[in-house]
């Protein structure tokens, strides 16, 4: 079975079976999931935390970070990274993020209206984001490392999968001897390599500050960003360096890729749906004009329309299709049922978020579904494309300020279209929702 066949066919069994069903597969009980009431059991508990197996496969990419880790070690994580996702925080970040989506617009209309995958595009400008927002380093976009990078991070996660489907490679001696695994070694040391990077050129900067101040950590608390409270805390915490690492790897995979994916996405349901477009892009032109000025945290609360565009984009392509849980006790169900101590958790968020019983006409793109109205008696674990309860997404709310302002930014310099279907598209299981074959789009300017 090919990797784009296995998501619409574990969705057409979860219908089959009522949205929940079990397996055995090489003596592994399994468990997969696609009914909100059985989600909010397994999701709110706070024991059963621990990841699922399938996250092994990229175990030596991002080791042992707030991704894999669990217990005592994630608690503690955790609560020292989540004050660099501080609201106040937050607002330092706008002028990056407009900046960086207008660099976006400009590669976009520079294709002089011929379609081409804006997926690489978007990728640059989340990643340039993410590195100058949470690591304190401003990136070349010009630097051929950056597209590496970021080509290197859908190269591994796809590697990732095809040995986490094929049992006879889950051995680390095996897999290591094929031409699969010497490629996912050295995609390992790229991204390895330009963590370290980062790293090392934030550390000689936090020092110098350090030493001409005196107080650099206390000083600036109000100013601090991801990386400082890593570095900062490397002495208090007795972090070593590849305590740090492995968590700079974790933010800077998931700060970028599931943005740019995120808006890869939007773009082709836009492009589909131009009524739509044209409504999110009256919205803007009430709150902008012909201006082309930044967007300030003031903007983004007159933008109701486009967050309901943006929250059914996600729904319908979710960034992470799937998480995983192994359970360590067991799970009593609402309908008297248990799940057992052991068994590997399969959310499908994807299909969770197609359920028909809790979203009428699940396949249409209805951004009107997430009005105030219409959300109010909504299940709450019916949709949740940042996950849930105590292992939800860290950045969150990070994740949805930059989508807006990047979604805002293109809409109102450029008019998409596409010369694909989502339709014809298969999507790919894997750990970041990808389609089978690369999405293009056509942008022409709006002035």
């Amino acid at each position: 079975m090919e990797l784009e066949d296995i998501l619409p066919w574990v969705h057409q069994k979860l219908g089959e079976y009522g949205w929940s069903m079990g397996t055995w597969f090489m003596g592994q009980p399994g468990f997969f999931v696609a009914d909100p009431e059985i989600a909010e059991v397994i999701l709110t508990s706070k024991k059963n935390i621990s990841k699922g197996p399938d996250y092994d496969v990229i175990r030596s990419w991002l080791r042992d970070g707030l991704i894999h880790s669990s217990g005592e070690k994630w608690r503690n994580r955790r609560k020292m990274l989540t004050p660099s996702f501080h609201f106040k925080i937050l607002d330092d970040n706008y002028e990056c993020m407009n900046r960086n989506w207008k660099k976006v617009v400009q590669h976009f209309l520079g294709a002089d209206g011929k379609p081409f995958e804006p997926l690489g595009i978007l990728g640059r400008g989340a990643l340039a984001i993410i590195c100058e927002t949470a690591m304190g380093i401003e990136l070349d976009e010009n630097d051929a490392t950056c597209k590496e990078y970021i080509n290197t991070v859908k190269s591994t996660l796809e590697y990732a999968i095809k040995r986490a489907m094929n049992p006879l490679l889950k051995m680390d001696f095996l897999y290591n001897l094929t031409t699969a695994g010497h490629t996912f070694k050295n995609n390992v040391d790229i991204l390895h390599n330009f963590t370290e990077k980062v790293i090392k050129e934030k550390r000689t900067a936090f020092l110098a500050e350090k030493a001409s101040s005196g107080a650099y950590y206390s000083e600036v608390e109000s100013k601090k960003v991801f990386m400082d409270i890593l570095i900062g805390m490397s002495e208090k915490e007795n972090l070593s360096d590849e305590d740090i690492q492995e968590e700079v790897d974790a933010f800077m995979f998931g700060g970028h890729d599931t943005t740019s994916t995120a808006l890869q996405w939007l773009m082709m349901h836009l492009a589909e749906n131009p009524e739509v477009q044209e409504r999110a892009y009256a919205e803007q032109v009430e709150i902008f004009g012909n201006s082309d000025r930044d967007v300030t945290k003031d903007d983004l609360t007159k933008m109701p329309y486009l967050d309901q565009v943006i929250k059914e984009s996600l729904r319908l392509s979710p960034s992470v299709p799937n998480i995983a849980r192994i359970l360590i006790e067991d799970v009593p169900l609402p309908d008297g049922l248990t799940i057992p101590a052991g068994t590997k958790i399969s959310l499908m968020i994807y299909s969770l978020h197609r359920n028909p019983n809790y979203w009428p006409e699940p396949d249409v793109f209805k951004p009107e579904r997430f009005s105030p109205e219409n959300s109010k008696n909504r299940h709450p674990y019916c949709y949740i494309p940042f996950s849930a309860g105590p292992r939800n997404c860290i950045g969150q709310k990070f994740a949805m300020m930059e989508m807006k302002i990047g979604a805002s930014t293109i809409i109102r310099s450029c008019k998409i279209s596409s010369p694909m279907k989502l339709a014809d598209l298969k999507m790919k299981m894997l750990v970041v929702l990808q389609p089978n074959v690369p999405i293009k789009i056509n942008v022409t300017p709006r002035n």
